[in-house]
């Protein structure tokens, strides 16, 4: 059966084909967005909730860390005032100590005047006096009462260094949990503890605070502080989410985090400065209660949009099919007329430009056929000049055999000798067209052209080639050597009146065979190498000349790579070195 389906699918035209394709998939992709929206819709609920929520308690958060670092910042002011230092300093008897606690008083009054996060700031010295600014109950101005709070040891203790506590006051009836920051005040410029200061912060600023950044859309809020005791939020306290708070705090979690919980929803985060969860809690139900209407609108708009689709592909198909015959018809007859009929398409962007690349390629086999013939009788042409060009090498050099013969026939065996070393370097030069040849063929050339200048400077001119033969089986680029030797002569000793040395010298060095050429001739400057290298050099007409140190240069660097190119410097006791630097796996080696 399915093989049947297979076959009668493949056998129909290209326009039901498409249709049945195109329509199957979209019914196929209603069924899934039926069945996923459900899941989607209910996640983008879920993540816009928990998103709104966490910025709630996240300004909330910023809010409240704005309050404590700004109370712990005064804390600093108060504890290094002079005002407060010598109250605290002075004795009780003093005649003046009424005058110099009325200054601190005002001191501190002046500070905390526009501050409505603070309920009360209190100073007192270890013996229990001093003051209390704001409005507070009668027990918040008694040192005594402070004493007996849980956490009064450890604000001691800690010498300075402030606490954060939540506070019910100990033997205090009725009295709601007052949040509260205190401190020893030391000595200034001791560790000596001389008072002890307390701020109390204001809880309905706080309550008025939530009620203005909070909104009931995202259910109930709750603060809650060391031991999940509740600082802020509903009267009626949940069991469920209790339980969460104690899993919150014991993971001391400092990012936003969102969970769900049975029916709940809750997003918290714990503040590891005040030791504080913030928790938003909603239900379940009233978060998701817009899911079915979201699943619904869905439905619609993807049906309809199915339906408009399926109208639009169903024109575009027509277009796409018409012209695909109308292309197909003038192809065939195309091939019949030996491809030099034209494509002609006005529809449709894609297959105006299948036509004209059609046409253009019509084009270029005409001009292909053209060029191949070209090349063709061009390639045999060059030929037969080649051959024709390797006449007159070989006319010369063996002209320049019966010379050398009649010179030594005359017993002239200085002329034999140079006419000789020519007529080799002409053999190498025309040799069998090598691109490549083994070095010590590279040296021996060299040695030849040495040979001729050492005849024509005599005594002038000592040379010295010291290259070990187990690096003589490399091969290298054909007429590289004797330029940089032809340079050293032209421009390195032939000016010098004193007696010019030449040295060739090879070997392998870490994976490199390192050629070396020197001279103690005149020297180069960084110029005059920029001017070899680049090619910039000009004859007397004016006229461009690329010197034979270019050509080596661009031949090493093409063939071995950049690193190889010539490097030149100047020699500490005079004249030129030129070396060149070939990696050993680029090069073959004759057996």
């Amino acid at each position: 059966m399915k093989i049947k389906m297979k076959n009668w699918f493949y056998k129909l035209k290209l326009y039901p084909s498409l249709m049945l394709t195109f329509n199957s998939i979209f019914i196929l992709a209603v069924l899934i967005i039926l069945a996923t929206s459900a899941i989607i819709t209910g996640k983008i609920t879920v993540k816009n909730y928990s998103t709104y929520a966490s910025q709630f308690i996240q300004d909330l958060s910023r809010n409240v860390e704005y309050i404590t670092t700004d109370v712990e910042n005064k804390s600093r002011f108060i504890l290094s005032d002079s005002s407060i230092q010598n109250m605290l300093t002075a004795e009780h008897q003093n005649p003046s100590y009424n005058n110099i606690l009325q200054q601190a008083k005002e001191e501190i009054t002046r500070l905390i005047m526009e501050q409505d996060y603070i309920e009360s700031l209190s100073v007192f010295d270890l013996n229990g006096n001093g003051f209390t600014v704001g409005d507070s109950p009668s027990y918040i101005s008694n040192l005594s009462v402070w004493k007996k709070q849980s956490w009064y040891p450890d604000v001691i203790q800690k010498k300075g260094n402030f606490i954060w506590v939540s506070s019910d006051f100990s033997g205090i009836r009725e009295q709601k949990n007052k949040i509260l920051f205190a401190r020893v005040i030391n000595k200034r410029d001791t560790v000596d503890g001389i008072g002890i200061l307390m701020v109390v912060l204001d809880n309905e600023y706080l309550s008025k605070m939530v009620d203005s950044l909070s909104n009931p859309a995202i259910g109930e809020f709750y603060i809650y502080g060391g031991e999940s005791e509740l600082l802020f939020g509903p009267e009626t306290e949940n069991q469920e989410v209790q339980e969460f708070i104690s899993e919150i705090k014991a993971a001391e979690k400092e990012e936003i985090d969102s969970k769900r919980n049975g029916k709940y929803f809750v997003t918290g985060c714990y503040d590891t400065h005040m030791e504080w969860n913030y928790l938003c809690v909603g239900m379940v139900s009233a978060v998701l209660s817009s899911q079915w209407i979201n699943i619904l609108i869905v439905a619609l708009v993807t049906c309809f949009v199915i339906i408009i689709a399926s109208y639009i592909y169903s024109r575009f198909s027509h277009g796409v099919t018409r012209e695909l015959q109308n292309l197909n018809e003038i192809m065939g007859r195309a091939e019949d007329q030996n491809f030099k009929e034209e494509i002609k398409i006005r529809r449709i962007d894609e297959f105006i430009q299948l036509g004209d690349a059609y046409n253009r390629l019509i084009n270029r086999i005409h001009i292909l056929v053209n060029e191949v013939m070209r090349e063709k009788l061009n390639a045999k042409q060059a030929q037969l000049e080649n051959l024709q060009a390797q006449i007159n090498p070989h006319f010369l050099y063996n002209t320049l055999d019966c010379i050398s013969w009649k010179a030594m026939a005359n017993d002239q065996t200085e002329i034999a000798e140079m006419i000789q070393c020519l007529s080799k370097m002409f053999r190498f030069s025309l040799g069998r067209g090598e691109k490549e040849i083994e070095l010590s063929k590279e040296v021996e050339n060299t040695r030849n052209y040495l040979l001729l200048q050492k005849r024509r400077f005599e005594d002038k001119l000592v040379y010295l080639i010291d290259i070990p033969e187990s690096v003589m089986k490399y091969r290298v680029i054909k007429f590289f050597l004797q330029p940089l030797v032809e340079n050293s002569i032209l421009h390195g000793i032939q000016s010098k009146p004193e007696k010019g040395y030449i040295g060739i010298s090879a070997g392998e060095e870490d994976r490199e065979l390192v050629i070396c050429v020197w001279d103690n001739g005149t020297g180069i400057d960084e110029k005059q190498v920029a001017v070899l290298l680049d090619g910039n050099t000009y004859d007397n007409s004016g006229k461009r000349h690329r010197h034979g140190i270019y050509n080596v240069n661009e031949r090493l660097k093409m063939r071995y790579g950049e690193d190889s190119a010539l490097r030149f410097e100047n020699r500490k006791n005079g004249g030129t070195k030129v070396t060149i630097r070939i990696p050993v796996e680029k090069l073959r080696q004759d057996d």
